[in-house]
């Protein structure tokens, strides 16, 4: 199975989304895409004879609209002496409840620790993600696969990216990351 998504907005061909179970087509949709245009790489995959659509719509996460997720286990990611490092941990449990989830538009909010947040949706062939981004360039991207049919409990992942360079007399700031483990459940 192959499918290219067109992303609305895209102008790089690096933008373009590419599914394919046949191995290496993915590289080969790509490099087509970065010499011609998407349509003329359309018409390249399906003159090949194994390719055909698939829809993120039969995705049974298109028609969700709220989530409560729960990880209860998570990695954190460090550098001592320039060299990375990460340690498995197990804290509290970390809840993020996502609601106004509208595939269709791109939006979702997500209300986790700092408050609601206004965040872009993503819905693949596979998963759903939200990206938030803060306008002090903290990153923060949650997904959530899709499962067995007719399943309410998805597994998921939430990673977050943070770094605000900051050198104080004895302190100097580090980036800060980790990727959290665990379930989002769909609500009503």
């Amino acid at each position: 199975m192959t499918a290219i998504r067109l992303v609305p907005g895209v102008t790089k061909p690096r933008d373009y989304i590419v599914y394919s179970s046949v191995p290496f087509l993915p590289e080969i949709i790509m490099t087509i895409l970065t010499r011609t245009s998407a349509l003329a790489a359309a018409a390249a995959v399906l003159a090949t004879g194994v390719a055909f659509a698939q829809s993120a719509d039969k995705n049974p996460l298109a028609q969700v609209k709220s989530l409560k997720c729960r990880f209860s286990i998570y990695s954190s990611g460090s550098w001592k002496g320039g060299e990375p490092q990460a340690q498995i941990r197990q804290p509290e449990q970390l809840t993020l409840d996502v609601d106004e989830i509208d595939t269709d538009s791109g939006s979702a909010r997500v209300t986790g620790t700092s408050g609601p947040a206004d965040v872009v949706s993503l819905l693949t062939v596979s998963s759903l993600h939200f990206m938030e981004r803060s306008v002090t360039g903290t990153l923060n991207i949650t997904t959530v696969f899709v499962g067995e049919p007719n399943t309410r409990t998805f597994r998921a992942v939430h990673a977050r990216h943070d770094y605000l360079p900051m050198s104080l007399p004895g302190f100097v700031s580090e980036p800060s990351v980790s990727q959290h483990y665990g379930t989002c459940e769909v609500i009503k």
